[in-house]
Formats: C-alpha cells, sequence, structure tokens
C-alpha cells in the first residue's frame, strides 16, 4: 500500500512539473546546467543561478505559435541576452527595448550591432562588445566570439554579409555551448575542440544539410539540437530562412550520434549532464 501510495504521488509530482510555465520551470531550476528552446535561435540557459539567453525572437508577426515565455517573464529573470548580428529576428527590438527598461541584464553583441544598440538606448555600462576571436570573461562565463558570415538564398553568401557578426562559443560551469549564429560553415567550427552542446541552424542560408552533417561528426558533441526551424511562417518569400532540414540531418547521421540528437518542442526543458 504504501509502494503505492509514493508511487501515485512521484507521478502527480512529474504531471505537474510538467504543466509548468516555462518562466516557472526556469525559477525553479537551482542545481546543475539546464536549456530550453524558445524557437528560433532562441535558448534560455540556466547554470548556479544565472540565466543567460541567445538570439531571443518572443515579439514577432510572423511566428506560426505564441512564445512560450513572455518578454515580460524573461526580463525578471535574464542576466545576459547573446545577440549574433543585427537581423530583427536575431536583435530583436521589442524585445530589446523590453529588455533595456524592464531588466537589469547585460548584452553582449557584436560591433555590427552597436548603432542599434545606441538607437534602442542600451546604457553603456550593459555593453560588452565581442569581436571575432577575440576570448573574454563576463559574469563568470569563458566567451569565445567567432567569426559568422551570413549566407543567403540559392546557397550564396550573402551580399550585405558583415565580418563583424559572431557566433559563440560559451563556457558555463564546465560546459561548453556552441551556437553559430547565422553562419556559413567554417574552419572556426571545424577547428573547435571539447564543444558539449551544438546548436545548428539547418537551413538553406546557414549550414543547410550536408554541411551541418559534416559540423556534427567532426565536433561529435554530447547534445545536438537543430535551431532555425518549425517558428517562423514559410512561404515563398521566407523558405530560404524559415525552413529547417532537422529530419534530413538526423538521417544522414549514425546511430550513436542519432542518440545525441534532440528536436526540441518549444518550450522543452533538457538537463546537461
Amino acid at each position: 500500500m504504501i509502494l503505492v501510495v509514493v508511487f501515485s504521488l512521484g507521478f502527480i509530482l512529474l504531471i505537474r512539473s510538467q504543466e509548468l510555465s516555462v518562466y516557472d520551470q526556469i525559477k525553479n531550476h537551482q542545481q546543475g546546467t539546464a536549456l530550453w528552446w524558445v524557437g528560433h535561435n532562441g535558448w534560455i540557459i540556466k547554470s548556479n543561478g544565472l540565466v543567460i539567453a541567445t538570439d531571443m525572437l518572443l515579439d514577432y508577426p510572423e511566428r506560426i505559435n505564441p512564445p512560450k515565455i513572455t518578454t515580460d517573464e524573461l526580463s525578471e529573470i535574464l542576466d545576459i541576452s547573446f545577440v549574433t548580428h543585427a537581423h530583427n529576428d536575431h536583435f530583436n527590438r521589442t524585445v530589446t527595448k523590453a529588455l533595456v527598461e524592464k531588466s537589469n541584464c547585460l548584452f553582449v553583441i557584436p560591433e555590427s550591432c552597436v548603432e542599434i544598440a545606441h538607437e534602442l538606448n542600451i546604457p553603456e555600462d550593459r555593453l560588452q562588445i565581442a569581436k571575432p576571436r577575440e576570448p573574454f570573461h563576463i559574469k563568470g562565463i569563458s566567451v569565445t566570439p567567432l567569426r559568422a558570415i551570413h549566407g543567403n538564398a540559392n546557397f550564396a553568401i550573402y551580399y550585405e554579409a558583415n565580418l563583424q557578426d559572431c557566433g559563440y562559443l560559451l563556457d558555463v560551469d564546465g560546459h561548453t555551448f556552441l551556437q553559430p549564429g547565422d553562419s556559413y560553415l567554417l574552419e572556426d567550427h571545424l577547428f573547435l575542440e571539447d564543444v558539449d552542446v551544438l546548436f545548428f541552424s539547418p537551413t538553406e542560408h546557414n549550414m543547410y544539410i550536408d554541411r551541418s552533417v559534416i559540423l556534427i561528426n567532426t565536433l561529435n558533441p554530447d547534445y545536438i539540437f537543430p535551431q532555425h526551424h518549425s517558428t517562423i511562417v514559410v512561404d515563398e518569400r521566407s523558405r530560404f530562412w524559415a525552413k529547417g532540414y532537422p529530419d534530413e540531418v538526423k538521417l544522414r547521421l549514425s546511430d550513436a550520434l542519432k542518440a545525441k540528437y534532440h528536436i526540441m518542442k518549444q518550450g522543452q526543458k533538457m538537463l546537461i549532464r
């Protein structure tokens, strides 16, 4: 009888934890490192009380579904906002304005975003300017900015590609996270060692399928997460950047890598061990 009661209680607690909002999950997470996908290139990572995020795209009219966390909720908990480049689906103006006004978070941005940061009135003491291949530390995190070269339709390099754009290798409490941003595959990525968590974008204007497979096979990370998919309405004008091919990449991987491959649902939590 006691075993039945204990099992029932555990099952109820599991169901309740799954029903918690993303905001409450992040607030309640106290030990170890965890991450949440909130759509597009948007990841929230919490470790030892520190909350960081990349390329938050929460308020965007072309989203397929509403975000699982609101901008106001994010403002209450965020410590560092990492931005990879100036496009509004990555350096979102609405989200950033709210974070400036309602939070005390720091902003890590590439030089290509400085003018926009000034337009959004981000205080200088809350800005950290990232330059490719120039590492720095911020709030206990080791950050290695990587070069990012933006692609476009028809697998072409973007005419306005900016060599100041950045991806980031983040060392958070001993776990390394690679966020390449919007970029073609570069040797900068392939030269990296000991990447634990890989975020990658299997879209036509990023690494698509073949180059994503090359990156994954080369780095052999412990956790593999496709991004830049299933977030924005896809039509003929947006297909080259809004449609990702995560399933097609997975089919090309070995069984060992498939076991590490996670196509996340928006709002889903993953513990990093």
